[in-house]
């Protein structure tokens, strides 16, 4: 081949074999045509027909089942995280109102407390209702230690015990 200075096509041509190898030369044989037919499909009948409609219908079916399910689902998992984010937001407001609550009985205790002290109470029976303290010699004591008797009608005396069997019996 002829070298041009601006294309060297040598380099694009197959290399020649060398005479190691061992493997046979293949020559291509472009003299044959391959053989080649139409084939026509085969005739369908009409009931092939509809029976490949059914099958199709049925596919086309189970497919918008199957997302309608899908779409159902995710319906329900939104549906289920608003209604999480509300009951949340609910229970931050009640609690809020409950924290306002509990300061609001702290600050009325304290106001009861700062009302109805011992000695407020004391001066309040002392002053308005005039009541004065129990003296020493008010005071009487109750004796439990003895056995105790119930008195009938009559003047007659018995033990609790047999009065409560003759009732009873």
């Amino acid at each position: 081949m002829a070298q041009n200075s601006v294309y060297n096509i040598e380099y694009f041509e197959p290399a020649a074999p060398s005479r190691a190898s061992t493997a046979p030369k293949i020559q291509k044989n472009n003299n044959k045509k391959p053989n080649l037919e139409l084939v026509k499909p085969p005739r369908v009948s009409a009931a092939e027909l509809k029976a490949q409609a059914k099958a199709a219908n049925k596919r086309v079916l189970r497919i918008l089942a199957f997302s309608s399910l899908i779409l159902f689902f995710l319906g329900l998992v939104i549906y289920s995280t608003l209604e999480l984010d509300e009951i949340n937001r609910e229970i931050s407001k009640v609690d809020k109102e409950m924290k306002i609550a509990q300061s609001e009985t702290v600050r009325l205790n304290m106001e009861l407390d700062s009302l109805i002290s011992i000695d407020k109470v004391e001066n309040y029976a002392a002053n308005t209702l005039g009541m004065v303290k129990v003296q020493d010699y008010q005071v009487v004591y109750v004796d439990l230690s003895t056995s105790d008797r119930v008195l009938m009608a009559g003047g007659k005396e018995t033990e609790p015990a047999t009065v409560i069997n003759s009732n009873n019996g």
